[in-house]
């Protein structure tokens, strides 16, 4: 889900659509619209027609809505499509991460891909694909998996996937007046979101600019969300924009001693960075961990045990024997390159 191609014409301007209170901690630009989590982010060059793979990374480790960066919690997650049967089956795989229900009827209203049938993409990937003029929309209780592979479109590059499965709820939204009513039903059903310091913390990181480096703060929080289990993805390190993390053992080490060494994760918490302390400090604080991020380490552990390598295309590792400081300092530096 993107928003905001400058080249469509538009027949409501954002500013003239109330948002829902979820999104009041997002940035918007000079046009009014919100900066989504899913899109690219790099200071001074916001690209609101691509989806950034390294930030849906990160919203599948911390379980987080691809509109509000906000966790899923109880609600359901879904998914726009523009296909009638690929939007009634019971499970849907998309390389569009899910959102919240609110969050995709609010896209209906304000992103021109989504709310004008004249529509077209603007990323490199789909550019000038028309859009059908019945939208869809599908609630799904869970998120069943999230792995790399070749886009479908793309003959050389791999995306994420999401697998929503467990569909509650359906809607067909065939004009606009529809899509306005579906709305204005979910702006008087809005329940206030409540959720504690360290979502909160994930949140800023991902939707705020960075300071210090001047890059997308999405592409440092992937960083940080390896380390919390996103390297134990299924094929994420084919994935566009990985080869960073998955090409150098130091990230899978790491995760990897999250992982499997106690206490590991509560002294990695005094790393100087703060993005990597702030993924840390959730994983730590969490009861129950996202289904989709349990059964990546899960998987991983069952590989360790084994003796089998870390999954993905990461070799070698860390000399156990090092200090936690050199770890951390390199951790730090490589995660904010």
């Amino acid at each position: 889900m993107t928003f905001g191609d400058p080249r469509e014409p538009m027949s409501k301007g954002p500013r003239s659509v109330p948002k829902p209170k979820r999104l009041a901690h997002l940035r918007v630009d000079p046009r009014g619209y919100p900066v989504i989590a899913a899109i690219g982010q790099a200071p001074g060059d916001i690209d609101f027609g691509a989806l950034s793979e390294p930030r849906k990374l990160a919203l599948a480790t911390f379980d987080l809505c691809a509109v509000c960066a906000l966790p899923f919690g109880d609600e359901l997650r879904w998914q726009v499509s523009f296909d009638r049967s690929a939007a009634t089956a019971k499970t849907l795989i998309s390389s569009e991460a899910p959102v919240h229900e609110i969050c995709a009827l609010y896209a209906a209203q304000v992103c021109p891909f989504v709310s004008s049938p004249y529509a077209r993409h603007g990323d490199e990937i789909r550019k000038g694909v028309k859009r059908p003029e019945v939208t869809f929309l599908a609630g799904f209780r869970r998120t069943a998996r999230v792995f790399g592979r070749r886009l479908g479109l793309q003959t050389s590059e791999c995306v994420l996937h999401f697998e929503t499965t467990d569909v509650e709820q359906q809607l067909e939204l065939s004009n606009s007046a529809e899509a306005i009513e579906a709305y204005q039903r979910a702006l008087q059903t809005e329940v206030e979101f409540t959720i504690d310091d360290t979502e909160r913390e994930i949140a800023t990181r991902l939707t705020e600019p960075t300071v210090k480096e001047g890059e997308d703060s999405g592409s440092v929080m992937a960083g940080a969300a390896w380390f919390a289990g996103g390297a134990f993805c299924p094929g994420v390190g084919t994935v566009q924009g990985m080869r960073r993390f998955a090409e150098d053992p130091m990230y899978t080490a790491l995760a990897r001693r999250v992982l499997l060494e106690p206490g590991f994760a509560e002294d990695f918490e005094e790393t100087e960075d703060p993005y990597t302390r702030a993924a840390l400090k959730w994983l730590n604080s969490r009861d129950h961990l996202p289904e989709i991020l349990t059964s990546w380490r899960n998987a991983e552990m069952n590989r360790a045990r084994r003796g089998r390598p870390p999954s993905g295309r990461s070799s070698g590792g860390a000399d156990p024997r090092k200090s936690k400081r050199k770890l951390q300092g390199a951790a730090r530096r490589k995660n904010r390159r």
